[in-house]
This record gives structure tokens, sequence and C-alpha cells, in this order.
């Protein structure tokens, strides 16, 4: 399918609304250090966000197609939901770092990505569940009703990526509109439950 430009610039749209929101949940983290941290894996998950929207709009147009762009995404999205889950959990950093060189170690042995993109969209799921928490500690149940929302679009786009049309122009418009409402809702629920725990995130999941 060729990529229309207007399809590779909406891509940028969900995007930037998930590296806000997962910039602000860095901020819930339990220490300076850990903000920083999750601030980083935010940095990393939009770098391979952007690499994807590069990728599309090089080959919509410029008909240039850069492999490593579009690869880029789901290790960076790993490597950064695992840096931003260690940052808002009180637990050591080494299960985290296992778990990356298994992954890692498997995608080696298979010549496959899958293992890194089971670890990326598990990772990011994990995520909404972490802010969830962060917000039901609170009592923002509108904000944990967003995760679940975001959460079942992007579930719901796994049919869509499997359907016989999905390399339609339809089914890409169709999948990216679902993808925005998803992080749309994700930005929502990351602002309310911020604002719940504003001046201070006192309480931090153990």
């Amino acid at each position: 399918m060729n990529y229309p430009v207007a399809l590779a610039l909406e891509d940028l749209v969900p995007t930037l609304l998930a590296f806000a929101a997962f910039f602000l949940l860095a901020g819930l983290s339990p220490t300076p250090f850990r903000v920083r941290a999750g601030r980083l894996g935010a940095i990393c998950i939009v770098a391979g966000g952007l690499a994807k929207c590069l990728w599309k709009l090089l080959v919509s147009a410029a008909s240039t197609d850069v492999p490593w762009l579009e690869a880029a995404l789901f290790p960076l999205m790993a490597l950064g939901a695992l840096l931003l889950l260690w940052a808002l959990f009180r637990w050591p950093w080494w299960p985290f770092a296992a778990l990356a060189l298994l992954v890692l170690g498997g995608a080696l042995l298979s010549m496959s990505m899958q293992p890194v993109f089971v670890l990326a969209t598990a990772a990011v799921t994990a995520l909404s569940v972490a802010g969830a928490i962060y917000a039901a500690r609170r009592g923002r149940w509108p904000a944990v009703a967003l995760y679940a929302v975001g959460v079942l679009a992007v579930l719901g786009l796994v049919p869509l990526r499997h359907s016989a049309s999905h390399s339609t122009l339809t089914f890409q418009w169709i999948e990216q509109s679902v993808n925005t409402v998803a992080q749309g809702a994700l930005l929502l629920a990351a602002w309310l439950t911020v604002r719940a725990y504003r001046p201070s995130a006192s309480e931090v999941i153990a």
C-alpha cells in the first residue's frame, strides 16, 4: 500500500499524545532519580514512535524505504516502557534488566522481532494498569475508566492488523483513528491522575 502524506502525518498525533501521557506519569515516581529515569523512558517511547512516523513520511513523500526506522519502534518502545515501569514501582532494577536481556536473547535466537513486540505491548499495557492503580488510590474512577478505554481500544487493533484488508488505505485510517482515540484517553487519564496527586505524589506503588 502507498501511504499518503496525510496518513503519515496523522500518525504523529497518537505518538505525541502517548508521549505527553507517559511524561506526566513519570512525575508520579517516588524519587527525583526515578522521575528522570521515567521521563527518559517516555523519550525512548516517543523516539520509537517518531522513527516509525518518519519511515511512513519517507515512504509516502519520497518513495524511500528505510527499514531500520520502521524496525526501531518496538525495541525503543520496550526499553522505554520498562524504564518507566521501574520508575513507577519500588522494585529493584535487575528484574527489568533480566527480562530485557531474556527477550533480546529470544529475538536473536529466533531471528524474529516477535518477542520484542510482545514485550513492548505487555509493558505499555502494564503502564496503563500502573496509572489506573495510582488513580484508584485517590478515588479517581473516571481516570481508571479512561485507562480501561485506552487499553481496550489498543486491543481492538489486534483483529484489524490480522484482517485480510489490513493493507488497504481504509483500514489504515481506521487503525490510526482507533489508536488516536486510545492515546487521547490515556493522556486524559494521566492528566486526571497527576492532578489527584498534586502538589506531591505521597503514595507510591510498593
